[in-house]
């Protein structure tokens, strides 16, 4: 028996497979811009099941897509998503993530959607408690970051659902990628003075990481915020637009010093709700941060801020791939899968 584990996105399919012993994970993310309509997510799962070959899998399933504005609400978005992926893979083959309520299969799943709805990181987490008895998790990808405290081995956030853990900071909306940098700041300085910022999505976060050497240019699968390319000289005009001129020079070091007061600000945002999720609990000094993600540099960053050990998802959980830390959901889905259905 193989295991799939999926975690679909609004910007991303995300499929981790493994055998019926949790090894050998094979691990693909592909572009699905599932705001844009569903058939998006058609075409995705048709290229996994072109890779994988892997429609009588043992598939695992999460999502964060309900969200997205296709869906009059969650509950059509998570029952439309199931609907989708029912075209492809049997129902009876289909196992949906429902946190606390356990597995689920696609009639219960809709009925109980609000388990369903926005809960991949209780299962990133979840495994990660596992490995770690006290820690800090952090999953930065290219949207959002979570942030869940590991306290004897188990998971303990205050929030569940996505408004309850706004609330509590445990979920921010600041990621590696498609944050506009305007969310962080509305003033930068520039050549020795405050200047202040269009209001406008000109730029976002990576732009910036890519200019601090942070992302690679083709590893990026979203679109940049004026649809170019991901190449430094692009991403220093992009910024530039934010103070109402252009990057036109060759010399990149003030867009570069630019990025880093933009970077720091985001670290300070994250810091900051660090801090508060650490609040209630009292944790040693030295619990680690476990930082997972396509924006977990980041999470070390903040770490190194903060005095704290940091260790690499993959690494606790002994996976080689560092494809297990970038898509943490669906790895955590397929070794649930394959620790309590195989």
């Amino acid at each position: 028996m193989m295991i799939s584990g999926w975690d679909i996105g609004g910007a991303h399919l995300k499929v981790a497979r493994c055998d019926d012993r949790g090894n050998n994970f094979e691990i693909i993310q592909l572009p699905c811009p599932l705001w844009r309509g569903i058939e998006y997510l058609e075409s995705a799962i048709e290229a996994v099941l072109s890779k994988f070959n892997s429609q009588h899998d043992l598939t695992a399933i999460t999502m964060t897509g309900e969200l997205v504005d296709i869906f009059t609400d969650r509950q059509t978005g998570v029952a439309e998503i199931l609907n989708c992926v029912a075209k492809y893979i049997k129902p009876e083959n289909m196992h949906v993530y429902g946190a606390q309520a356990g597995w689920l299969d696609i009639k219960q799943a809709k009925q109980q959607w609000e388990m369903v709805a926005s809960r991949n990181w209780q299962a990133s987490a979840s495994i990660a408690a596992s490995h770690q008895y006290n820690g800090i998790f952090i999953d930065i990808g290219s949207t959002t970051c979570d942030i869940i405290t590991l306290i004897k081995g188990k998971e303990a956030p205050r929030g569940f659902s996505d408004l309850g853990r706004q609330a509590s900071r445990e979920l921010l909306y600041t990621g590696a990628i498609r944050t506009p940098l305007i969310s962080l700041c509305q003033s930068a300085p520039f050549k020795g003075e405050l200047v202040s910022l269009a209001a406008e999505v000109f730029a976002t976060t990576g732009d910036c990481w890519v200019l601090l050497d942070q992302l690679y240019p083709k590893s990026i699968q979203d679109s940049s915020a004026d649809n170019k390319p991901w190449d430094p000289q692009y991403c220093a005009n992009r910024i530039a637009h934010l103070l109402g001129t252009d990057a036109i020079q060759t010399q990149l070091l003030p867009w570069q010093q630019l990025a880093q007061w933009f970077a720091q600000q985001q670290c300070h945002l994250i810091i900051n709700a660090i801090l508060h999720v650490a609040s209630s609990h009292t944790l040693p000094a030295d619990t680690p941060i476990i930082g997972a993600g396509i924006g977990r540099f980041i999470a070390k960053m903040c770490a190194q801020q903060l005095n704290r050990p940091y260790q690499n998802y993959h690494d606790l959980i002994a996976i080689p791939s560092a494809k297990a830390s970038d898509h943490a959901p669906a790895v955590a889905v397929a070794l649930l899968a394959q620790q309590q259905l195989a």
